[in-house]
């Protein structure tokens, strides 16, 4: 089957297109907006603003899966700066994107979601934990946001028949080369690897640093992707996450170490925007698939300040 991937030169969206487009695997359509294409086997590019419903419609055409990354992620500091902005932008573009999978030649969908849509918990989430209460603080709006979308998607499937087969994905948070360093907009980890990078001095943590976080690398989710292409008929809903729980405090430790920053000075900014925690098991997708994390998050780190140091003059 000819497989298309939707936002494919983003930091997930890139992966994805790197594990699915392997010699002698299936046919892949890449979409992208604004930032270019890049080298890949076997992949044909569009260009395509998922703005624009025909512009969507035209872009998966002859595909039979097609993988949804496309859209804008929504960290702390874009929500504290507009809020309502990211969360319509992103609903108009998912929405599009699967109505043109839904209504096209395409059989099967896999969306990528987020975690956003969890309730705040000190316990160990699962699935069914997904629509609970409301998504904590900042994230109300984009967490809602999520659900929403996952509930088309399932409509799509078990009511009006429109798919056999729809996956979502719900990740823990993605990290890898390619990701997002802009200070206004990325998320903390890449943030605290320019600042290492850049020998920042002192380095400031919002909070006071023992806020964990469960991280997964980008290539490890695109492998998730390619394990929930192949599975049955029907609807269903995963997290996708590793075992470990981090704080903050201890991946800039990482980072140090890993870099040789040793003289570095930690300096904390008091109120963290974020939850405190988001604990999300994903047992039920490793048990489903046999897919496993293969990436450490010591290994992910130390792959991450090198390929900043290379590229930072690029991206």
């Amino acid at each position: 089957m000819t497989i298309a991937v939707a936002g494919a030169t983003g930091l997930i969206g890139r992966h994805v297109v790197e594990v699915l487009a392997a010699p002698g695997a299936e046919p892949v359509v890449a979409t992208y907006r604004s930032r270019p294409p890049f080298s890949a086997e076997g992949v044909r590019w569009i260009q395509c603003d998922f703005n624009d419903r025909a512009q969507a419609s035209r872009a998966f055409a002859g595909c039979e899966a097609v993988v949804l990354c496309a859209g804008r992620v929504s960290t702390s500091a874009v929500l504290r700066d507009e809020p309502v902005e990211s969360v319509l932008d992103n609903l108009r573009i998912v929405t599009n994107a699967m109505e043109a999978a839904a209504r096209g030649e395409a059989r099967r969908v896999v969306l990528v979601s987020s975690c956003t849509g969890y309730p705040p918990a000190t316990e160990l989430l699962d699935e069914e934990q997904y629509e609970t209460g409301n998504p904590p603080g900042l994230w109300v709006g984009v967490g809602w946001m999520h659900r929403y979308l996952e509930q088309q998607l399932e409509w799509y499937v078990r009511t009006l028949g429109w798919l056999e087969s729809a996956v979502v994905l719900r990740p823990a948070l993605v990290y890898g080369p390619h990701d997002d360093f802009d200070p206004r907009t990325g998320h903390f980890l890449p943030s605290l690897v320019r600042r290492v990078v850049e020998r920042a001095n002192p380095i400031r943590l919002a909070g006071d640093g023992t806020q964990t976080r469960n991280l997964i690398h980008a290539r490890d989710l695109a492998g998730a992707v390619k394990a929930a292409l192949q599975r049955e008929a029907g609807f269903q809903a995963f997290n996708v996450a590793t075992e470990d729980e981090v704080s903050v405090r201890s991946i800039l430790h990482a980072l140090l170490e890993a870099d040789g920053f040793r003289d570095a000075v930690v300096e904390l900014e008091g109120q963290n925007l974020g939850p405190s925690m988001l604990r999300v098991s994903g047992r039920r997708f490793m048990e489903a698939t046999g897919w496993r994390p293969a990436t450490s998050l010591q290994q992910g780190l130390e792959e991450l300040l090198v390929w900043y140091r290379a590229n930072r003059r690029v991206e």
